[in-house]
C-alpha cells in the first residue's frame, strides 16, 4: 500500500485514529502471546529432537515432581498463570474440555500446566485455580516451585517458546500451544491452545496409543 496514501488517510480522518486506538486497547495484550506462529492447527515435532529439560517442581498439593516422574506415560503440557488477563482464560477451559474428552475416550494421558508466574502461583493458589476449573488432579497437575528464570529456560529449551515478564506490569508473555510429550520425555507434537476443539488432539492420541 502506498505510504502517502496511508499518511493522507490518517491526516484527513480525525475519527479513524481514535477508533484504531480503541480497538487496540480493547484487544488487550493477547497479541503479545502469539510467539508460536502457525498456519496450521498442529505441528509434528518428532524430528526436532526436543527433550524435556530436567526440572524440579511441586504440584498443587505441595508434592515434589520432577521430569523423571512423568516418564512412562504420555502427557500434554501448557504454560499458564492464574493472574493472566487474556489468553489463559481460553487455554485453561480448552484444557478442561480436553480433559473431559480424554476421560470419555478412556485415554491414559496426563495433563501438566506449568505456571509462568511461580512467585505468585503457590501450590495453594494453583489448587484453588484447578478446582475452579474442575480439574481432575489424578490426571491434571499444576506445577510451580521453580524460579522465573527456570521456567523461562524450560519453555525455551523444551518447547522452543518464550516466557517473558512485561515491564511495569504483572502480565507475562508466553506461548499458547499445547505440547504432546511421549513416555520417554520427547516433545513430539504441538497444537493451538486457543482452539476449543479437542478432536485433533484426541485423534492423534488414539493413533499414538494404538
Amino acid at each position: 500500500m502506498n505510504k502517502n496514501f496511508i499518511q493522507n488517510l490518517f491526516r484527513g480522518n480525525k475519527i479513524l485514529v481514535p477508533v484504531i486506538a480503541l480497538i487496540v486497547l480493547l484487544s488487550g495484550c493477547g497479541w503479545l502471546y502469539q510467539t508460536d506462529k502457525k498456519v496450521e492447527s498442529d505441528f509434528d515435532l518428532s524430528a526436532a529432537n526436543l527433550t524435556i529439560t530436567p526440572f524440579s517442581a511441586v504440584n498443587q498439593s505441595g508434592e515434589a515432581v520432577t521430569n523423571e516422574d512423568l516418564l512412562g506415560t504420555p502427557w500434554i503440557a501448557n504454560m499458564v498463570f492464574t493472574r493472566c488477563p487474556t489468553v489463559c482464560n481460553l487455554m485453561t477451559p480448552n484444557f478442561r474440555v480436553l480433559q473431559y474428552a480424554m476421560e470419555e475416550e478412556g485415554l491414559d494421558v496426563n495433563l501438566v500446566s506449568f505456571t509462568v508466574d511461580p512467585d505468585y502461583d503457590s501450590p495453594e493458589v494453583l489448587k484453588q485455580y484447578g478446582e475452579n476449573n474442575d480439574a481432575d488432579f489424578s490426571r491434571w497437575m499444576f506445577l510451580t516451585g521453580y524460579s522465573a528464570d527456570e521456567i523461562s529456560n524450560i519453555a525455551k529449551s523444551s518447547f522452543q517458546t518464550l516466557v517473558q515478564h512485561l515491564d511495569d506490569s504483572d502480565d507475562i508473555m508466553h506461548g499458547t500451544s499445547f505440547y504432546l510429550v511421549d513416555e520417554k520425555g520427547q516433545v513430539i507434537r504441538k497444537y493451538d491452545g486457543l482452539n476449543a476443539d479437542p478432536e485433533p488432539i484426541i485423534n492423534d492420541l488414539k493413533n499414538y496409543l494404538q
